[in-house]
């Protein structure tokens, strides 16, 4: 990986997984790096087991775990176009991978599937996924209405979302299901669309605990309902990379060059090892060899960033740490519906450096925020962790610069 514009002074702390960017404008980056980082991304988000983000309205699947779609090649098709009965129904079907989330295989044993990025990860020239329900095991959706979320018309119970039942909790899904006797076409489907907000996420950590509680779930693939997307412009699919298992490389290799023809994008490919048991975890590599073309970068928020330290008037000059961070033309440009994205970004590099896991009093989301309301041309935009978190009215009358 060629680097230019890199500032000497530079911590490089972890930088495999998190600083790898720090302070430093990549260019004529190889393929490889981008297909390296891209299976380190996936083992960074399976391990992250959050249950929201920046607030408890914003659910972890938006920036953690691995969302992933079986699939099977052909001509007839493309993987990436949702079929007629998809679309009437406006939703289809995907799976959450986590070390919280495992499960053993994926639907009819397929072996190749490809990743979309989390909500919140998405870049800037894509559109992101609209995450609908999710359930414990595979909700035989294609039967329901709501988009695949809502009643089952081959239930022998009430099988309507979790929270029109009441169920709320791990425990009161477990209960139903034992009482249905494990009948998935009678298991609920949890509820976390956008405008759940809150209780998206209270549904989403319920999701999560019953595979905990209910072991023999690990057998088979859970089920996260999706809405479809349109697939006439492939260039703004959210779709990160390509998988296998044992015996799909050749397919995913299929996929790679179909989409490389339609979108001019070369996914990466990686290989997926699934946990054959509740011991194991799931394995995420990237093989120069199994590529039959060279990875395209993703488009970013972020250009670059550094960590300086810097006397502050604010702090009496005191020696603080701030991150210096400039921003791409995307990142600068982003507006009110991409302001939780840029910083999802500038959390997943710098969030786990110790300049800032160290000195958080949980103000650089607002500090990000008062910039784009009061200081959008400045460069570069400079946030201190070790700030008091505010009102937005108070970090604005303070030139984004509240106490500390």
């Amino acid at each position: 990986m060629k680097k230019t514009n890199c500032t000497v002074a530079v911590l490089c702390v972890n930088a495999l997984f998190t600083s790898i960017w720090a302070g430093c404008v990549f260019a004529d980056v190889t393929g490889d790096a981008v297909g390296q980082q891209v299976a380190a991304d996936l083992t960074i988000r399976y391990n992250d087991t959050r249950m929201y983000f920046s607030r408890n309205s914003i659910p972890g699947f938006t920036v953690n775990g691995a969302i992933l779609r079986a699939t099977t090649p052909s001509a007839a098709y493309k993987f990436w176009d949702p079929s007629p009965n998809t679309k009437a129904s406006g939703g289809w079907s995907y799976s959450y991978l986590r070390r919280d989330a495992k499960f053993k295989r994926l639907v009819r044993h397929e072996n190749n599937g490809n990743f979309v990025y989390p909500p919140l990860l998405t870049p800037p020239d894509k559109k992101p996924v609209q995450v609908l329900c999710a359930f414990p095991e595979d909700g035989v959706s294609d039967r329901r209405t709501a988009q695949g979320c809502g009643v089952n018309t081959l239930a022998t119970s009430d099988s309507r979302v979790c929270y029109e039942q009441g169920i709320i909790n791990a425990d009161q899904w477990v209960t139903k299901h034992l009482k249905d006797g494990h009948a998935n076409v009678n298991q609920c489907a949890f509820n976390v669309r956008d405008e759940a907000n809150e209780k998206g996420t209270q549904s989403f950590q319920a999701f999560i605990e019953v595979l905990s509680k209910d072991t023999t779930l690990f057998d088979q693939q859970n089920e996260m309902r999706l809405a479809t997307w349109d697939s006439t412009q492939p260039k703004t699919l959210p779709i990160q990379a390509l998988f296998y298992l044992a015996g799909g490389l050749p397919d995913a290799r299929f996929d790679q060059k179909d989409f490389l023809g339609a979108a001019g994008i070369c996914l990466p490919i990686i290989q997926l090892s699934l946990p054959q048991t509740q011991a194991q975890d799931a394995r995420f590599v990237y093989l120069p060899a199994d590529q039959q073309c060279s990875p395209t970068p993703s488009a970013q928020y972020i250009q670059s960033a550094v960590w300086v330290q810097r006397p502050d008037p604010g702090s009496r000059n005191r020696i603080e740490w701030s991150l210096s961070v400039t921003p791409t033309q995307y990142g600068r440009d982003a507006q009110a519906d991409r302001t939780e994205a840029v910083y999802a970004e500038l959390e997943k590099k710098f969030g786990n450096d110790p300049q800032w896991k160290n000195n958080d009093n949980g103000s650089m989301r607002r500090q990000l925020v008062c910039h784009y309301r009061i200081a959008r041309g400045k460069t570069p935009w400079n946030l201190e962790p070790r700030r008091k978190d505010t009102t937005e009215q108070v970090a604005e009358d303070n030139g984004c610069n509240s106490s500390y």
